[in-house]
């Protein structure tokens, strides 16, 4: 594997820099700070863009996400004179359908030699919302290599359960806890580790109180191989989802999924042989198909396409084509 160079650009004093490297830049840029970061967080990251572009001679510019990096690739591409391929990965997505950014993501992909996004049905809905070709460019699922080790729970103890993600609406982790008041009600033994961090943990942990819900915040990857092993299930109660790489995560672990059946999750789950599907916001069919715990082992089919060998293969014929002579337009 090649070496990867990172290079980070400043947009202001380090207090101000509310936007990047620190993870929800959507739900950031609502709040006042946030907003005024915006204008010179986007003109530094161009002009940074845009500059290493010429100074690295590249061949592609890869941008992920339509928004900030795609529109950013833009004039980097024509600073540079490199083609341009964009990867949709799920928040940016929903962006869409709001008019006006609807109007900006069109002119953005109409500017990209290859636009992409991380699942079939996420590509699908890209195409939908813009017109534009879209092909699909999975992610890779990398493990830690001890993560096989770990012992599964035996089938008679009380159900464990793990949920990961950014502690934010579209996860749905309030879903998995109301659920699980609902078992209790019913007398089920169950408990939710959940592990991540986000603006809505407070209020998440007020809706957890007398439930055995545990909150672990971030971890390592190996620990999380280790606590996605020692559960029963994953669940992933998405109220969208453009791939859910944590249950590709799991079910390479050899962990059976309890997923929303939304975007990417449809086409990592494959029931019953992974696990089981249920609608979003839907707190008692997640009950239910908790109720149905132990599963067996699933056969994981999905794995196979997001292996790094065969990601790799897909980004090149991608970076390939988009090199490729563009035919030219009729006058």
């Amino acid at each position: 594997m090649g070496d990867s160079a990172v290079f980070r650009f400043r947009y202001g004093p380090a207090r101000a820099e509310v936007l990047a490297y620190r993870g929800g830049l959507t739900s950031s840029v609502r709040r006042p700070p946030g907003a005024a970061a915006l204008a010179p967080f986007l003109t530094s990251f161009a002009l940074r863009a845009a500059a290493l572009a010429r100074a690295e001679r590249v061949d592609v510019i890869h941008a992920h996400w339509w928004l900030p990096a795609g529109l950013v690739g833009v004039p980097a591409g024509l600073a540079s004179g490199a083609p341009l391929v964009i990867t949709c990965h799920g928040s940016d997505v929903e962006l869409m359908r709001r008019p006006a950014l609807g109007r900006l993501a069109r002119g953005v992909l109409g500017r990209a030699a290859v636009v992409a996004a991380v699942s079939s049905p996420l590509a699908r809905t890209v195409q939908e919302l813009t017109g534009t070709e879209t092909r699909v460019l999975r992610m890779p699922l990398i493990l830690p290599a001890d993560a096989p080790r770990f012992p599964r729970p035996a089938a008679s103890s009380p159900l464990r359960l793990v949920a990961v993600g950014r502690l934010s609406p579209e996860k749905g982790l309030d879903v998995a806890i109301d659920a699980l008041s609902r078992l209790a009600a019913q007398g089920v033994e169950a408990g939710l580790r959940i592990v991540g961090d986000g603006p809505d943990r407070q209020a998440l942990e007020r809706r957890a109180r007398g439930l055995a819900v545990v909150f672990d915040g971030p971890m390592p990857r190996s620990r999380l191989a280790e606590a996605i092993r020692s559960s029963h299930a994953v669940l992933v109660p998405s109220r969208h989802e453009g791939l859910g790489l944590v249950a590709l995560e799991a079910l390479a672990l050899g962990v059976p999924v309890i997923a929303s059946s939304v975007g990417g999750l449809v086409e990592v789950v494959h029931p019953p042989d992974d696990g089981i599907l249920v609608p979003a916001e839907d707190p008692d069919a997640l009950a239910a198909a908790i109720r149905r715990l132990p599963l067996p082992t699933p056969t994981a089919r999905a794995v196979e396409a997001h292996r790094p060998g065969a990601v790799a293969a897909e980004h090149l014929r991608a970076y390939q084509d988009a090199m490729a002579p563009r035919p030219a337009s009729p006058r």
